[in-house]
């Protein structure tokens, strides 16, 4: 009598609780059930695997909800088990959740019965065959690039309260400079304002920079005398702490990205050279996307893919009323940036995604829903490019007239 098993787990900070069902294949009637909680540490694991080994099956599903760091320790041992007749899967909070309420009204809700709601939702046929693709173990790479746009917005933070201190110290200087090289950052940390650097002797300006720079310091120093910019001593000692403030995430971003394209690389030789061949991907980039994309065969289609970074439309139609058409942004909010600024890239420099670019902005959509729009067809054409491993191509320029 062929029997399948399915265990249910629900993750807490500390324990875990387990519900293993044995099914009759055949008939779909529960021959064995059993539910138990195990501490999350060295000696709860073993209690899990013994309580696992005495029932047989000849094929386990085995199913979790996403919920971050309490749901990644689980997965990463179930993932070293490494044994065939095991499927494991990531289930979607809201979906488990809308199962549970469709088969009882009741409220209660404890780690038993979440464990085994989990298990009952693997069991349901329909539900089986639509489950996502087994997990994989690239959770490490999405962590690792998710550090990137925090250090990002660390450094945007400190950027931009440099500029509202030289607003008033040196306000030319704020506007003459769209980004601040690391000769002028080392320049203002000695000379914090228009008036220090007005009054600074040439040779001494020369003296703080490295042999290999760029500032024309006569044209700076002409600017700084002519500077409306008063000096305030209490703002002039302020700006040379938020430029070391500065200089600390901008260097921990280097290394997040440095690390990131070390590990991203290994695991994906091939997509990395096929995207590094494309027009306006650069590493960063490159790097980004294989991370949050993982392997793209864990995807049964390029939909899936699609409604994995939330760039799937919803309709919500009743009767007479159409409704309107969103994105569901349920998916990786990250992923979709990288998206959007490899639209942006494609769009400057490749002629297929100018050309749509013109296409969609002629009827007077915004340049924002344009490249969204776009985001979604680099997320198709690279799907098409990675599965089939064929590089990209432009297209030729147009004759002369």
């Amino acid at each position: 009598m062929p029997r399948q098993g399915f265990i249910g787990l629900d993750g807490a900070k500390d324990t875990f609780t387990a519900a293993f069902l044995i099914v009759d294949a055949l008939s779909g009637q529960i021959l064995h059930e059993q539910i138990a909680t195990f501490s999350d540490d060295h000696p709860g694991w073993p209690r899990f695997l013994a309580t696992w080994e005495p029932l047989h099956a000849d094929f386990w599903w085995i199913g979790l909800e996403a919920s971050g760091p309490y749901s990644a320790l689980l997965e990463a041992h179930l993932l070293r088990l490494h044994r065939p007749n095991v499927s494991l899967h990531r289930l979607s909070p809201l979906q488990v959740r809308d199962f549970a309420r469709a088969r009882s009204r009741r409220r209660t809700q404890t780690d038993r019965l979440d464990a085994c709601t989990i298990a009952l939702f693997l069991r349901q046929p329909l539900t089986v065959q639509a489950l996502p693709a087994p997990l994989q173990d690239h959770t490490p790479l999405r962590a690792l690039a998710h550090l990137d746009p925090h250090r990002a917005q660390e450094l945007t933070r400190t950027q931009n309260q440099v500029r509202q201190l030289l607003h008033f110290l040196f306000p030319e200087l704020e506007r003459a400079y769209a980004r601040f090289p690391k000769a002028l950052r080392a320049l203002l940390r000695h000379f914090p304002s228009a008036h220090a650097i007005a009054q600074a002797p040439l040779q001494d300006l020369h003296a703080l920079l490295p042999p290999r720079h760029r500032l024309d310091l006569e044209a700076l120093q002409a600017l700084a005398r002519a500077s409306f910019g008063l000096h305030d001593p209490i703002r002039a000692q302020t700006l040379p702490l938020l430029l070391d403030r500065w200089a600390f995430p901008e260097t921990l971003r280097a290394r997040c990205f440095a690390a990131l394209q070390q590990a991203v690389r290994p695991h994906h030789p091939q997509a990395w050279r096929l995207l590094r061949t494309i027009p306006g991907i650069g590493p960063r980039r490159a790097a980004l996307f294989l991370a949050l994309t993982g392997p793209l065969d864990r995807f049964p289609d390029r939909k899936a893919l699609i409604a994995d970074a939330g760039l799937d439309v919803t309709l919500h139609p009743s009767g007479r009323f159409a409704g309107r058409c969103r994105l569901s942004k349920r998916g990786d909010p990250l992923l979709r940036h990288v998206l959007y600024l490899i639209a942006a890239a494609l769009k400057r420099y490749t002629r297929p995604f100018a050309q749509a670019f013109a296409y969609y902005r002629h009827p007077g959509r915004a340049v924002r829903e344009t490249l969204v729009i776009l985001s979604r067809k680099a997320l198709g054409m690279l799907d098409h490019l990675l599965r089939h491993q064929v590089p990209f191509q432009d297209l030729p320029q147009p004759a002369p007239v």
